[in-house]
């Protein structure tokens, strides 16, 4: 497992979460990241994978948080992530993209936080998933704990952290 420039990159993924997600990633060929941030999810992704990440993310951060330096997340993203040749950056808000041409055999939700949103985005890619559909921050926002338990009654929570996940 190699977590090495993860954990050098800001964020709010936890050490047990980026492990898990790399533990997870060893296991896919075809994965799709919705909310990327600086790149420190990315990198536990695409640095234990032989297969493609795909990061989608409009690179304005969470709204619900006050960011000084908003207008580099992209930029800082493009920095921590250079070296990777195993990634394939979108930059848009996902809701505005058509259909994927591909099939993703795991998809990491970490783009919304709001109830609707986050139903919004487990509607769209439950359907277009062969494998692991997880997200980010159950049990931290009441409205990601809400869609996931109204959607997904069979989701489980990652020990020691905040991923929900379903195996379909």
């Amino acid at each position: 497992m190699n977590l090495t420039k993860a954990l050098q990159i800001e964020g709010w993924m936890l050490k047990p979460e980026l492990e898990w997600l790399a533990t997870q990633a060893a296991k896919h060929k075809i994965i799709v990241e919705i909310g990327s941030f600086k790149g420190r999810s990315t990198r536990a992704l695409a640095d234990n994978t032989d297969g493609l990440v795909v990061a989608i993310d409009d690179f304005w951060g969470p709204r619900e948080i006050e960011l000084p330096n908003r207008h580099t997340i992209y930029e800082t993203f493009l920095a921590n992530t250079a070296d990777l040749s195993n990634i394939a950056v979108i930059k848009a808000n996902h809701r505005d993209l058509p259909n994927p041409e591909f099939v993703p055999d795991m998809v990491f939700l970490d783009g919304a936080h709001e109830y609707d949103a986050v139903k919004e985005d487990i509607l769209f890619w439950l359907p277009r998933t062969a494998g692991l559909l997880a997200g980010h921050d159950f049990g931290w926002c009441p409205g990601v704990d809400q869609a996931v338990r109204e959607l997904l009654p069979n989701f489980q929570v990652a020990p020691g952290n905040s991923i929900w996940f379903v195996n379909l």
